[in-house]
């Protein structure tokens, strides 16, 4: 029985929409409610680096790291001695010559050791306002309402391709039925008068796919050279398109890139704000834990 591998019904014609005109820097369309909250956060985001400078600053003094300029007590001792000597005349001599500078010494020494007092407490009020700050992070933010404005603006794109590559296909087995009637009917089996058989003759019009292909390098009729450079433009992107498309898109403020978004810890989570000091003091090796000292016993 004689049974025709090619007597299938071809499939119809898949007859793609007209994408005249299109573009996806036509389909951005208000994208102002996005925009405005990568404004917000962005804001968000320097106060954030604003405290946790201010953080590290209030740790440093904490341990002992960063200790206030020490004031200058000269003339503060100067007084007391005067005090003590029970001397009036001098002492009121004394604050008349020297009563702004007095002052002044006075307010810098209160000041020394009230940033000192106070760096604890100022240690904990910037924790309790980063950790608020995160949290109006996360509740002004929607990424629900993010995901749907890509989508919206990716979508069109993907209709595109899609008819696209309806023609493509139809196409494809246009080329590859043609191609495989044309070989079964000129299939000619050669074989020597002894009986042996031989090698025929080998009509190639498609060559096979290599991974990564969208076409083989050899179609009878198309060169080398245009199916090398589809295939290399087939998984890399339209560098004219992505320049303009990312100026069209930042232009109008639908741009998050770099910016970070801080989530508050746990009501019971007992760690500390993650507030990395760029310029640690250099720890203090113990010499009882040092490398080893080899020693050598000649016996």
């Amino acid at each position: 029985m004689n049974v025709n591998p090619f007597s299938k019904k071809p499939a119809a014609a898949v007859t793609p929409k007209s994408a005249k005109g299109a573009s996806p820097l036509n389909e951005i369309g208000d994208v102002s409610a996005v925009a405005q909250m990568f404004e917000r956060l962005r804001q968000q985001n320097a106060q954030y680096e604003q405290a946790i400078a201010a953080l590290v600053a209030a740790n440093r003094i904490t341990c002992g790291w960063d200790k206030p300029a020490e004031p200058e007590m000269k003339l503060t001792i100067q007084r007391e001695l005067l005090v003590a000597l029970n001397d009036t005349d001098a002492l009121a001599k004394f604050d008349q010559e020297h009563q702004q500078a007095l002052a002044k010494e006075q307010a810098a020494r209160v000041q020394a050791t009230q940033q000192v007092l106070e760096a604890p407490i100022r240690v904990k009020a910037l924790e309790q306002h980063i950790q608020e700050l995160a949290g109006q992070m996360v509740a002004g933010l929607d990424e629900g309402l993010i995901d749907q404005e890509i989508r919206r603006i990716f979508r069109p794109s993907a209709q595109r391709m899609l008819a696209a590559a309806k023609t493509f296909v139809q196409a494809w087995r246009e080329m590859q039925s043609v191609e495989g009637v044309l070989l079964q009917r000129v299939r000619l089996f050669h074989t020597y008068v002894t009986g042996d058989s031989c090698a025929r003759y080998d009509h190639e019009l498609i060559a096979r796919r290599r991974d990564g292909e969208l076409l083989p390098t050899l179609i009878e009729g198309l060169s080398f050279e245009e199916l090398r450079d589809l295939n290399h433009e087939f998984d890399r992107t339209d560098n004219e398109l992505v320049n303009a498309l990312d100026n069209a898109l930042r232009s109008k403020g639908f741009d998050g890139y770099g910016l970070k978004v801080y989530r508050p810890k746990g009501k019971n989570d007992e760690r500390k704000i993650y507030a990395p000091d760029p310029n640690p003091p250099k720890k203090y090796i113990d010499p009882g834990y040092g490398p080893a000292t080899v020693v050598r016993v000649d016996v």
